[in-house]
């Protein structure tokens, strides 16, 4: 295989030839590099690369691996960092004018996490101004879609999918505050997990929202996501929202198997929310999973988007108690037409407004308690709809605020809930781009939630990538 070759594979494939020495971590990171510069000109994947930092980081893994100091399967392994991760040796703007040319003190816990499993930073990735939508054309171009220029890249994770998707990286962090893994994964073509709220350290990621911001990796595989999530996991003292429950070791039990496990689908909830194809593709999963061995249930999901409906409140109230009041009111006119859009709107949020907000949120926590009751985990789409173009979300996109709850019908119940959820590629569309597929599980089962999207993956149609070896 040539070393292109290998940049469109998986951390699986090139992490066992780091490790024998059959592969040198400079070579393949430069490798990466040079598509990077071939490539992301077209993409806008990313909004710095720092090529002698990572060519650095790559020499220091290969003397280290040499003297026998491997430590382990990310340890020389190229990645990318979504511009909301807050990294010492580079700037960090959250694709905002507001911060342009920040460069932080110190890095973003998770950051750290990866540095020291000997992970080699490439760069930043774009992201929608302070993750929430819109990529204001003052700051740098939006993100393009590798399988359709006239696409959707995503929501505020756009440039950390549309950097995997395209092998112009093997793994990246990406944040999701109402579907922003998810939702680019699934137009991507590629892995994304929304860890359990509190599973990942939030500390040195720039705040949205408080209760609904989640940190969670993207791959081309579920084995490479389960990888990147074991080394992110875990408690941080630092971080007061931090769970402290034990992350156990994921890929032990990947492989394991899932027949007897109960899968939830509620027709109804996905029929209301999703177009046709979209339904016969998530129907087509279904029969895979039984055919794998797991029980098919009936479960009661139809009422969960009502929450969706309070996400605006929520979010925008967080995110200007994050920014501060005063602060915005003085520097409003320096957003985005987005950004300022949702500080305002949560400028005017009611006490009102936050209390209907917080009895829908327990009445949704209250119906996944009794999905979970008769369900081990749930199935449901990762987007409702195809592909949609790229005026849907892309450049300050003008989205109503009752438009919300169905756009985020599939994906913001769970930020709400804190359950954790992964997306998966799910075979193509009629027009050949990515359909997603999504699983849930109960808090902190991210285990047997990889158990399962493994499965799912192996009896998945095959995509054939964009941007593969030679583009």
């Amino acid at each position: 295989m040539t070393l292109d070759d290998l940049c469109c594979g998986t951390i699986s494939d090139v992490a066992p030839l780091i490790a024998s020495g059959a592969l040198s971590p400079v070579e393949l990171t430069a490798a990466m590099l040079q598509r990077i510069e071939r490539i992301d000109p077209t993409l806008h994947a990313y909004v710095h690369v720092d090529p002698a930092s990572a060519l650095r980081a790559a020499e220091a893994a290969q003397s280290r691996i040499r003297a026998g100091g491997y430590r382990g399967p990310l340890d020389g392994v190229p990645l990318g960092i979504k511009d909301i991760f807050d990294t010492a040796a580079m700037p960090t703007e959250s694709g905002s004018a507001v911060l342009r040319g920040r460069i932080p003190p110190n890095n973003a816990h998770v950051v750290d996490r990866l540095e020291d499993a000997g992970a080699i930073n490439l760069g930043k990735q774009a992201t929608a101004e302070f993750a929430f939508m819109g990529y204001p054309p003052s700051v740098a171009p939006a993100p393009v879609n590798p399988w359709a220029a006239d696409r959707t890249p995503g929501m505020s994770s756009g440039g950390s999918a549309v950097a995997v998707a395209a092998a112009l990286c093997f793994g990246a962090l990406g944040s999701d505050t109402g579907g922003s893994i998810r939702f680019p994964s699934a137009v991507n073509g590629i892995v994304g997990l929304k860890p359990t709220f509190g599973r990942v350290s939030r500390r040195g990621v720039h705040p949205f929202s408080a209760t609904l911001d989640h940190v969670g990796p993207f791959a081309r595989s579920v084995a490479d996501v389960a990888l990147l999530y074991q080394a992110i996991a875990g408690h941080d003292a630092g971080d007061p929202f931090s769970a402290a429950a034990p992350v156990g070791e994921p890929l032990a039990t990947i492989g394991d198997g899932v027949r007897g496990l109960r899968l939830g689908f509620d027709l109804r909830y996905v029929e209301t929310y999703a177009e046709a194809e979209v339904v016969q593709a998530t129907l087509a999963a279904l029969s895979r999973l039984e055919q794998a061995g797991m029980v098919v249930v009936e479960v009661d999901l139809l009422g969960i988007p009502e929450v969706c409906h309070h996400w605006l409140a929520v979010g925008g109230s967080e995110a200007l108690l994050a920014y501060g009041r005063e602060r915005f009111h003085q520097t409003a006119d320096q957003f985005g037409r987005n950004v300022r859009d949702l500080l305002g709107f949560g400028d005017r949020t009611t006490a009102d407004d936050l209390v209907r907000a917080t009895a829908t949120r327990r009445r949704t926590a209250t119906q996944l308690d009794v999905a979970f009751g008769a369900a081990d985990y749930l199935l449901l789409p990762g987007t409702g709809s195809r592909v949609p173009p790229l005026a849907a979300i892309a450049v300050e996109p003008e989205i109503p605020a009752e438009a919300y709850g169905a756009a985020l019908a599939f994906t913001a119940p769970f930020n709400f809930s804190g359950h954790p959820t992964l997306s998966l590629p799910n075979g193509l569309d009629g027009d050949g781009l990515p359909f997603g597929l999504q699983l849930v599980a109960r808090p902190f089962d991210e285990a047997g939630l990889l158990k399962v999207g493994y499965t799912a993956e192996l009896s998945a149609p095959t995509l054939t990538r964009p941007y593969g070896p030679g583009a």
